[in-house]
């Protein structure tokens, strides 16, 4: 079906996305991207040599769950197994792992970040230094528990401008917080020129404000400055408790559309199944609770800033200016997709439990 139909029952349907698409969880095929990653998993796994597993396993409410950064490993030094110490066979199967979790099109954006931090590694004149900042090989994975059909579990990549999380219970999965930036935005010189890694999220949110009138500016803008980062970045998972902007239900047909797709934009980083129950959350909790939210000029001359937000969604971006300038061409961008209520899995591992206690009573 064409995802702006999908978007379309979800924002005006009432009913929840399975019905209006009349799926069922079966269908959506909720299960297999759980046995995708527990089979992914457990290859990678056991793969390894007793003292890498010994660095990539921990347990399931070890710290390491919310230890992530954006960050250089240089400025916040990692824990787990970076890619650089797998042989090229276990990157392999770290790689299926990843593409376990995402789609096609999020699997592209995040290799094409990692890559993006090896160009990086050449533009910053360090790729013969012994202790580089950038580059491919500096990307960890973590697992939070063993894998297992029956008890929860997670795993995690986290590298300069890259982390996934990923927490399952049975056949269940959540997938936030994920943030992705890109560090140029937009590659101006060398054989790489005109690549843009975020292009679309950019983009498509330049339109959906370009799209307001007068009066919905005024409510969407919070500042005439943008923030110097996302708000809710590494280590601030609850820092935005209000929902500021302008409602969903004050916008016409057409932005709606903008608004949606650009949502869509986001979810669709992971696999079919777990977009569709993400979209579906999202429906369940109400679209009309849902707001668009601007800071900054619109516009490539100075560093802007957006968020959609409502008890389910919360999605920031910022194109700011490249580190350590305080002039010139913004080029430098930050994002992030959580779930406000289910980021590491609250919500889910929440029920899990619920459910495992009354299974357990006699």
């Amino acid at each position: 079906m064409n995802p702006t139909r999908i978007l379309w029952a979800l924002a005006l349907g009432g009913a929840s996305l399975l019905a209006a698409l009349n799926l069922s969880a079966q269908s959506m095929e909720a299960a297999p991207s759980a046995v995708r990653m527990r089979s992914t998993a457990t290859e990678l796994l056991e793969s390894l040599s007793a003292g890498q597993r010994q660095q990539a396993v921990f347990p399931s409410d070890d710290p390491e769950r919310k230890d992530w950064s954006n960050l250089p490993h240089t400025i916040h030094p990692r824990k787990g197994l970076s890619l650089g110490e797998l042989s090229a066979a276990q990157r392999v199967k770290a790689h299926r792992l990843i593409q376990a979790g995402l789609s096609s099109q999020g699997y592209l954006k995040a290799s094409g970040i990692m890559q993006l931090d090896e160009v990086l590694l050449h533009l910053s004149g360090q790729t013969n230094s012994p202790n580089p900042m950038f580059g491919l090989r500096f990307y960890w994975l973590s697992f939070l528990g063993e894998p297992s059909a029956d008890r929860p579990w997670g795993w995690q990549l986290d590298g300069h401008h890259l982390a996934l999380n990923f927490t399952l219970a049975g056949q269940e999965v959540a997938m936030s917080p994920t943030f992705m930036g890109s560090d140029p935005h937009e590659v101006r010189e060398g054989i790489h020129a005109g690549w843009r890694v975020l292009g679309a999220e950019d983009d498509k949110g330049l339109a959906l404000m370009g799209s307001l009138q007068p009066e919905q500016r005024k409510k969407a803008l919070l500042s005439a400055d943008a923030p110097a980062d996302v708000i809710t970045g590494p280590g601030r998972d609850k820092s935005l408790s209000k929902v500021e902007g302008l409602p969903f239900s004050e916008l016409s047909d057409e932005q709606k559309t903008l608004l949606l797709t650009l949502v869509d934009e986001y979810v669709r980083n992971y696999r079919p199944d777990l977009a569709l129950q993400q979209l579906d959350r999202v429906n369940r909790s109400g679209w009309n609770k849902v707001h668009f939210a601007w800071a900054g000029p619109i516009g490539p001359t100075a560093p802007y800033y957006y968020r959609i937000h409502g008890p389910t969604l919360l999605i920031e971006f910022d194109n700011n200016l490249p580190p350590g300038r305080k002039t010139g061409p913004i080029n430098h961008i930050h994002s992030v997709f959580r779930d406000p209520q289910n980021d590491y899995g609250e919500d889910l591992l929440k029920r899990h439990y619920e459910e495992s206690h009354r299974r357990a009573k006699p």
